[in-house]
């Protein structure tokens, strides 16, 4: 197994925490798209519908509002998780890296 440079370190290091920044930005999206876009096209539709089917809609906007949100959170919790990981790898690197050279 070849060693990482010090270099090599700091750059898996960052590309690891741009990825989890790049999650937390979708889950960001995601739960504001849920708070007022799904809301608000949950609104048109249950204004617009007349009967038995409004009911229905509203029940299928507010499962599928939750979803989101739900997919948001796992989404943070994976970034949580990759920043977690990598700041392990990285300390373990450098701490092995410093022995080596």
């Amino acid at each position: 197994m070849t060693e990482k440079s010090k270099r090599e370190i700091e750059m898996d290091f960052s590309r690891a925490i741009n990825q989890a920044q790049e999650l937390e930005r979708l889950a960001d999206s995601l739960s504001r798209a849920a708070n007022s876009g799904v809301e608000s096209a949950l609104l048109v539709l249950k204004n617009s519908w007349r009967g038995d089917a409004g009911g229905s809609i509203e029940l299928a906007g507010k499962r599928t509002t939750a979803e989101i949100y739900s997919t948001a959170d796992d989404l943070m919790r994976i970034a949580r998780n990759i920043r977690a990981t990598a700041d392990i790898v990285y300390k373990a690197e450098k701490a092995a890296a410093s022995v080596c050279f």
